[in-house]
């Protein structure tokens, strides 16, 4: 596959993750769920894509993120060893990500496309309560051998709230993108939950984090760091991939004078902090291969999870078909039970005599037809009679149309019952429900009207196709015909010679010759109904397999289809479940690096002096 076809993965991944980000954000209950899916799409982003596109060596990037006021901006300062941000004691001040760029890495800045997704790189310099979704790059100056000489630092906006969406976008952007995380966390707000959740959710992405305990008195500090191990660190996930435990580090209150300069007066607190993380990042390959190889395997562990929010919908989306196909199956019943139970098809009745017509013997056969004929006549009378006095009237039989029209109606007012019902459960409903307020019935009843008169015109020919069956297999078969009908006048003549033979003297007891032939008669007019009323069940299955082919089908898929046609919610979740686990899969496969040498142990990690 072709570099620019990886690319073109990458991003339409990253397309669909924002796209079900978003569909979150308008179900309040599925708020976090957000957050996952921003992680996972920011990390396709930033980490994934470029790996696939085959990018160059990036430098290596700090966050430093936490809850409104916890003093991040302070530990930025820390970190860079001088004072570059704007720490301000208003909680929330930090509105947008900064990136404080040391000197040392000259122009070497990520340019590949999709970098850090919505946020455009400020040109100005601006204060750091900008909220807007922007991000700036200050340089700064390092001093030599700064341990930190060759890595990007930033400042993010605070972990507030899962609704806010654009500080959570804004954050999950560089967090995804980090080699390193600073966790923030002052001794009054340590165990906040939107902040400790986010924590959770950076160790499940396999991040590298060192937590750092701000504004605690140094009387209290091994009872508060002790106290956050046993109640945060003690309750955080697994990770999805190898990283150290989680190191605790704090930084006091402090006087004015240490926090203006963190490397002179303040310089054993940034000492403190600093070999935490080198202790994590022992080398640049290391962390680059790490971030990598953990940003794959959450998207790998994370992928069912992360369309949990795509399934709960497309539940519903089966609910509804569900209960499209029951109406559809109370359709069939009712037509089958109101009309074809009750219709006889009369055309049949037209079949009957006409096999029994040619069953007649032609030319001069006629007159011995005709002669048995008149044998009958008194059978025949009396039959007549005796039917008509205890036969009762055929009831009247519903037409096809009205059952059918009727039954249709049900169907959709049960369905418009149904989605009232549930409308407060799932938007789904509620989209169908206003569906029903703004045309759908009529929609759905002039697709009826259409299917309906395909469905009559197909019915009309099946019904004579099967009425002509039998006669036309018998004009066909000459042989055949021949046959019957020999065998037809056989049966009378044997009628006849029984009697003779039987009855002995030709007196009144010949008379039994009319019955005789009567009864043949009967057998095979018996035999003939026998075989035209076949072809009339047949014709009943059929009309049922084509009303379901040719009406109640087509109206139940446009139905069932209806609430994910139009470029609805539905029709995209449906193409982001197929496309987002195909993607996943080929983008690990190219993304996941090859092992990493195993480290000497007698090299230990560099340490930085006060």
């Amino acid at each position: 596959m072709e570099p620019h076809s990886h690319r073109a993965t990458a991003r339409q991944l990253a397309e669909d993750l924002g796209w079900l980000e978003e569909h979150c954000r308008k179900h309040p209950e599925l708020t976090q769920h957000a957050a996952h899916l921003r992680l996972a799409g920011a990390l396709t982003r930033n980490v994934i894509g470029p790996a696939v596109d085959g990018q160059g060596a990036k430098p290596l990037f700090l966050a430093v993120v936490g809850g409104a006021g916890a003093g991040k901006s302070t530990v930025v300062n820390f970190l860079a060893g001088s004072v570059v941000a704007d720490a301000n004691p208003q909680a929330g001040f930090t509105r947008h990500p900064t990136a404080f760029l040391p000197a040392t890495l000259g122009g070497a800045w990520p340019s590949h496309l999709g970098f850090l997704g919505p946020l455009q790189r400020l040109s100005d310099d601006k204060p750091a309560n900008l909220d807007e979704d922007v991000y700036q790059v200050k340089r700064i100056p390092v001093g030599d051998g700064d341990p930190l000489a060759d890595v990007v630092i930033w400042d993010c906006p605070d972990m507030t709230t899962w609704a806010s969406a654009g500080y959570v976008s804004r954050l999950m952007e560089v967090v995804a993108l980090a080699d390193i995380v600073v966790y923030v966390a002052s001794d009054e707000r340590y165990n906040d939950v939107v902040p400790t959740q986010f924590l959770h959710l950076m160790i499940q992405a396999g991040k590298a984090v060192v937590c750092c305990l701000t504004k605690v008195r140094e009387v209290n500090e091994e009872a508060m760091i002790a106290d956050f191990r046993a109640k945060i660190i003690g309750q955080l996930p697994a990770s999805i991939g190898e990283i150290p435990a989680v190191p605790v580090v704090s930084i006091p209150w402090i006087s004015d004078e240490a926090r203006k300069d963190p490397s002179g007066a303040g310089a054993k607190y940034r000492v403190g902090l600093l070999n935490q993380i080198l202790a994590l990042c022992p080398s640049t390959e290391i962390a680059r291969r790490r971030t990598l190889t953990n940003a794959v395997k959450y998207l790998e562990s994370a992928g069912n999870g992360l369309l949990d929010v795509a399934r709960r919908d497309l539940t519903e989306f089966d609910n509804w078909r569900a209960a499209v196909a029951t109406g559809r199956h109370q359709f069939e019943e009712r037509y089958r039970r109101e009309y074809l139970s009750g219709e006889a098809f009369r055309r049949f009745d037209r079949t009957t005599e006409q096999v029994l017509e040619m069953l007649e013997l032609p030319g001069p056969g006629k007159i011995v037809s005709s002669a048995l004929a008149l044998f009958r006549l008194p059978y025949k009378y009396a039959r007549e009679f005796i039917g008509k006095t205890l036969t009762r009237p055929a009831s009247l039989n519903l037409s096809e149309q009205t059952v059918c029209s009727g039954a249709m109606a049900s169907w959709l007012d049960a369905l418009q019952a149904e989605a009232l019902r549930r409308s407060g459960n799932n938007p789904l409903w509620k989209q169908v429900t206003h569906g029903f307020d703004a045309g759908l019935k009529s929609q759905a009843n002039d697709l009826f009207s259409a299917s309906y008169r395909t469905f009559e015109l197909k019915e009309t020919d099946e019904l004579d196709r099967a009425a002509r069956a039998v006669p036309e297999l018998l004009t066909n078969s000459p042989i055949l015909l021949s046959g019957l009908r020999v065998a037809t006048v056989a049966l009378d003549l044997a009628a006849i010679v029984a009697v003779i033979v039987f009855t002995w003297t030709p007196d009144w007891s010949l008379l039994l010759i009319l019955p005789a032939v009567s009864l043949t008669r009967q057998v095979v007019e018996l035999l003939v109904k026998f075989a035209v009323d076949r072809g009339r069940n047949k014709l009943r299955a059929k009309r049922e397999a084509l009303l379901a082919e040719q009406l109640t089908g087509p109206v139940a898929t446009w139905l069932g289809d209806w609430p994910s046609s139009g470029g609805s919610s539905l029709e995209r979740l449906q193409l982001v479940l197929r496309r987002v686990p195909d993607a996943i899969r080929e983008l690990s496969a190219l993304a996941r690096p090859a092992p990493a040498p195993i480290p000497n142990p007698m090299t230990p990690a560099p340490t930085p002096q006060p």
